[in-house]
């Protein structure tokens, strides 16, 4: 078969010292950063447990006026609540002039960093990120204990097992995975200076549960941007399957005849219990809105969710309620409601859940759930061009345990004031 969907056109986007204006006739030394530091004396530094930015200035020589404009002139750009012992920054003076700074680089993570610049009459202050290179690989694997390992053993990232759960939450139950059941996936790897950064858009997938074989396909054209299947039907469903981020073992399916462990009577169970660490996070599995949260004697804290005309779905025994859930409040597919507990009836921590279709109960691991919009029929022959290719790359292309990177950079924003 034959894989499709060519992946974004990565751009690159030069950066410049945007604080000076250079002679193009005269050769340059650039740092990392892109800062020309041909006279300039540069020193590295990490910052120290409860250094603040107003220490770190105060330390180079700036009063406290001074610092009050940087800090502010800051805030625009950054949260200077994040600095964190352990980052970086570098200093730059100018070899003959006392001990204030002409230039700063902070650090927080390995992708992006804060330059301050001062002039005689002005500062400046921009926020910008290294170029990233990426390099397309492939990874298969066989099911013999879980997605995670699996991907784990192939040497790659365990993050890929977030992204193909991701995609293929909506047809295939990450809870219910066989030995034997098995994947194939094209994706991209970004590299920042040669070194591994992180995973970058997977641009094709298959995957093969208890017999069936699922395809998805990254394709994007103007206001048409997901995951498709051969056909050009979505993968993404209205709800997720569960609503929980990765595997929580399942204590009791939906019956309609259950002996209740607690009340010890035979009484239907609309729901699946998932017995799970207290605190996990919870999930809506669709967008919607929030009808209710609150306590309830046999539900104990509880939230329900109105996702359409059709579909509500409830959330039982939660030991506490995420930061805005309240009733009418609107909620997004994947966002965290609550956090798994054992208030109302229950003998244990886990959660109750409930999918009602037409306001009547359905068994949430058995229901066709209802598909997202297809590709348009105007965008079905270039949608069918691109489906032509990629199957060839993901079998002829390097697997994922080969090093390296392409010098394709992926695009690097630059922000100024």
């Amino acid at each position: 078969m034959v894989w499709g969907c060519h992946p974004k056109k990565e751009i690159k986007v030069v950066k410049q010292d945007v604080t000076q204006q250079q002679d193009s006739t005269v050769e340059h030394t650039y740092d990392k950063f892109g800062i020309v530091v041909d006279s300039l004396l540069t020193s590295e530094h990490s910052i120290k447990r409860n250094e603040s930015l107003y220490l770190i200035l105060d330390k180079y020589g700036f009063d406290a006026q001074e610092i009050y404009s940087i800090t502010r002139q800051a805030r625009d750009f950054v949260d200077l609540e994040s600095l964190k012992p352990g980052q970086k920054y570098w200093t730059y003076a100018r070899s003959d002039s006392s001990n204030k700074i002409a230039k700063m680089v902070w650090q927080p993570n390995p992708l992006e960093y804060v330059v301050f610049n001062w002039q005689p009459d002005s500062m400046q202050i921009y926020k910008a990120a290294r170029p990233l290179t990426s390099k397309t690989v492939a990874t298969s694997g066989t099911i013999d204990n879980s997605l995670y390992q699996t991907i784990s053993s192939q040497d790659a990232s365990p993050l890929l097992a977030y992204k193909l759960a991701d995609i293929f939450a909506w047809q295939i139950n990450f809870f219910g995975l066989r030995n034997g059941d098995s994947f194939n996936v094209l994706y991209n790897k970004k590299f920042i200076d040669g070194e591994y950064y992180g995973i970058g858009e997977v641009l094709a997938a298959e995957f093969t549960h208890r017999g069936q074989t699922y395809r998805a396909y990254n394709f994007q054209h103007q206001k048409t941007d997901g995951y498709f299947d051969e056909e050009g039907n979505s993968v993404q469903k209205a709800l997720l399957k569960a609503p929980f981020k990765f595997s929580q073992r399942i204590s009791s399916g939906f019956d309609r005849d259950r002996f209740h462990p607690v009340l010890k009577e035979r009484r239907p169970h609309y729901g699946t219990d998932y017995a799970a660490p207290p605190g996990t996070p919870v999930l809506a599995v669709g967008d919607g809105r929030v009808t209710t949260a609150g306590y309830g004697r046999g539900e104990g804290n509880h939230v329900k969710i109105k996702h359409n005309t059709v579909y509500e779905t409830a959330y039982m025994h939660l030991s506490d309620f995420a930061d805005g859930i309240h009733p009418g409040v609107r909620v997004e597919q994947g966002q965290v409601i609550g956090y798994v507990g054992s208030t109302g009836i229950a003998t244990g921590p886990h959660l109750h859940y409930s999918l009602y279709k037409n306001d009547h109960p359905v068994n949430s691991r058995a229901v066709e759930l209802p598909s997202a919009e297809s590709v348009p029929d105007s965008l079905m022959a270039e949608f069918n061009q691109v489906c032509d290719s990629l199957d060839q790359r993901l079998n002829s292309i390097e697997r994922d345990s080969a090093e390296g990177q392409d010098e394709n950079p992926a695009i690097t924003e630059v922000k100024t004031k």
